[in-house]
């Protein structure tokens, strides 16, 4: 029963190691190959996973009305389960909240990027180094942030450009 009520949980995990893949927090000193040239996690390697994974269950989380931690779902969830075992409720839904990916770094955001003139950054009251970074950022494979007022330049840019056409 526990390894079933963790299933539909189970995608937190695989974000938070996704997350550190992804930003390249992870190292080959983080792992040991075994005799039988298995990969093992060695303790830096594991105390990483698990930060990040506390790192993914205190994001917050749109459920039955309110902002929670996914932490607090699952408890939430355990509760559900235990007033359907006990007839204290009829149904059971292990299905919301669904986990949304929240991605600025988009396909899309990095042709944005990689599209914007110098000359129209700097009309949007930027410096130059400013869009070089982002476009080194939006070239390379990795994940990338931008600040919110930084983004919502990118878009008026965008707005500028579709309104001369």
């Amino acid at each position: 029963m526990a390894h079933d009520l963790q299933e539909p949980f189970r995608f937190l995990v695989d974000m938070a190691v996704i997350s550190l893949v992804e930003s390249g927090a992870m190292e080959t000193k983080d792992f040991i190959r075994t005799e039988n040239y298995n990969l093992r996690l060695k303790p830096t390697g594991a105390r990483k996973i698990v930060n990040e994974y506390f790192n993914m269950l205190n994001k917050k989380v749109s459920y039955q009305g309110k902002e929670n931690t996914w932490g607090y779902v699952i408890f939430l969830k355990v509760r559900e389960l235990t007033h359907y075992l006990t007839s204290k409720k009829e149904k059971l839904d292990f299905v919301k909240p669904e986990y949304e990916i929240e991605r600025i770094d988009s396909y899309d955001i990095r042709q944005k990027i990689l599209s914007i003139s110098y000359v129209d950054w700097k009309k949007l009251g930027f410096s130059k180094g400013t869009l070089h970074y982002m476009k080194q950022n939006a070239k390379s494979d990795k994940p990338f942030t931008l600040n919110a007022h930084v983004l919502e330049r990118v878009n008026k840019w965008e707005a500028l450009v579709s309104s001369q056409k």
